[in-house]
């Protein structure tokens, strides 16, 4: 057999290997203070997944312009870090905090990335484990890779048994911004556009 036919058997292998090991960023190193921001008064909360920290920035934009609580999801360590550790969007995660007092808050912001097509685990389980009863729900998501026809059809069903309405669905493609701040001018764009008339008036 020639080399180049094993290389070609070999590939499949190969990329399976990378996908169970994993392939993705370092996991972002969060202090314990920025796991939650409490603006008193606070009409909006922002609740975000976020394992490599760019929806976290994106959930951080969006809970500055809105004068929002902000309150970031804590999964078990490594969960994410590989095709293996990173569990079905149908699987229940244990989260911190597992369930938000959410009475005070008119407009509820939902965040994740994108695993494997779809909104991962960690915020599907907050979602579960919430009354968003006559909540007007802004979806939120950043990605790298593809995204399955159902997944946000998905998304809104699931927010929609919680009680809630989804009113604005946002995606952002990390893959167009090559530095944080060209990723934070998409955000402020949205957020002067698409969002200003969810955002309290200044």
């Amino acid at each position: 057999m020639n080399a180049k036919k094993e290389i070609r058997r070999g590939l499949p292998i190969g990329i399976i290997i990378v996908l169970l090991l994993g392939c993705t960023p370092a996991a972002q190193k969060v202090a314990p203070g920025d796991y939650r921001i409490t603006r008193p008064g606070a009409t909006s909360v922002v609740v975000v997944h976020s394992r490599s920290g760019n929806t976290a920035l994106v959930a951080k934009l969006l809970a500055d312009a809105a004068g929002a609580t902000y309150v970031r999801l804590k999964a078990p360590e490594g969960t994410g870090d590989s095709l293996i550790s990173s569990p079905n969007r149908n699987a229940e995660v244990a989260i911190e905090p597992r369930t938000v007092d959410l009475s005070a808050y008119r407009t509820v912001f939902l965040g994740t990335p994108i695993w494997f097509w779809h909104p991962a685990a960690p915020i599907c389980s907050f979602i579960r484990a919430n009354d968003l009863t006559g909540k007007r729900v802004v979806l939120f998501y950043t990605y790298q890779g593809g995204l399955a026809k159902t997944a946000i059809d998905e998304w809104k069903a699931l927010v929609a048994k919680r009680g809630g309405t989804v009113v604005e669905v946002i995606g952002i493609n990390r893959k167009m911004h090559a530095t944080d701040e060209a990723l934070a001018a998409e955000v402020t764009s949205i957020i002067a556009g698409r969002l200003k008339s969810l955002l309290p008036s200044k």
